[in-house]
């Protein structure tokens, strides 16, 4: 009874098997159809749409010239010039002198001389040709006359001396340097009538570069008014004390060493001017008054 029971247990069971087995392949079998269905249901629902025309390719841009850089330009490399060989000089082995009788070649200018004349022998002072000297600056710079020294060293041509000659020039000792400059009356310039009458009149002037000057003035009377002054061109002098008259005066300028003694430029002047005469002065006395001191 118990093993009829088991059998049909186990049939059963085996049958309930088989049923579930085919529901199970047949749910696969919808499975595998679902995305063909899904498919065909979504092209059926779809709407046709405008056509897209075919594509077109855009023009291909075409490459500009790459621009390069300038060339480097180098300088040649200068290419060494031969040194040239120096050639042998040829030594003259032959000497040729010709001489035709009344036919003098040209001669060195020397400087020509007076015949028969002897150079000064009072003047024991010596001067050397120097280069671009003249006979008369080295006879203004030893305070003599260019005729006179040509005279003395037989020059017959002034204008004719050569570097190196010798001359006899007058002096004991060689002058200093200085330079004769022209002199120029700055005030009172030369024919001055506004002159003032009282006060102090300064004179100035340019001229040569001196170490003292003398300032000399001549009164209309004829005498004279002197004052010296250092390393400077001018000077001043009181009218009312030094000149009160009136008239024309007349005034020059020394140039002086330090020994007071003139040196090689000339003086400067004579330059004019006129002045009217100089107001008296009064001088005023002021009464003091008298202190009585008490007497003890």
């Amino acid at each position: 009874m118990f093993k009829a029971a088991g059998r049909l247990t186990f049939t059963a069971m085996l049958l309930v098997g088989a049923m579930a087995l085919g529901a199970l392949m047949a749910r696969a079998a919808r499975l595998s159809d679902a995305p063909l269905l899904l498919a065909q249901q979504a092209a059926a629902s779809l709407t046709p749409s405008e056509t897209i025309p075919p594509y077109t390719p855009l023009p291909t841009l075409t490459p500009s010239q790459t621009l390069k850089p300038p060339p480097t330009f180098e300088p040649p490399t200068a290419t060494p010039s031969r040194t040239p060989v120096p050639s042998a000089t040829p030594t003259p082995t032959l000497q040729i002198a010709v001489t035709i009788p009344g036919l003098r070649g040209a001669e060195s200018p020397t400087p020509s001389t007076t015949p028969g004349c002897t150079p000064r022998a009072d003047w024991k002072l010596t001067y050397t040709v120097q280069f671009d000297d003249t006979l008369s600056a080295i006879a203004a710079r030893y305070g003599t006359w260019v005729d006179e020294l040509a005279a003395a060293n037989c020059i017959a041509d002034k204008n004719l001396i050569v570097v190196g000659q010798v001359l006899r020039v007058p002096g004991e000792a060689p002058p200093s340097e200085y330079v004769c400059t022209p002199w120029e009356a700055l005030t009172p310039f030369d024919g001055m009538t506004t002159v003032p009458l009282n006060g102090t009149l300064t004179f100035n002037w340019r001229g040569p570069q001196a170490p003292k000057y003398l300032l000399r003035v001549h009164r209309p009377d004829g005498s004279t008014y002197e004052q010296v002054v250092e390393l400077r061109q001018n000077a001043a002098v009181n009218l009312n004390a030094d000149l009160p008259m009136e008239g024309q005066y007349t005034w020059y300028v020394y140039p002086l060493d330090e020994n007071f003694v003139q040196i090689t430029c000339l003086e400067g002047g004579p330059w004019t001017f006129y002045k009217q005469a100089s107001p008296a002065v009064t001088a005023t006395v002021i009464a003091l008054p008298t202190v009585i001191w008490p007497t003890p």
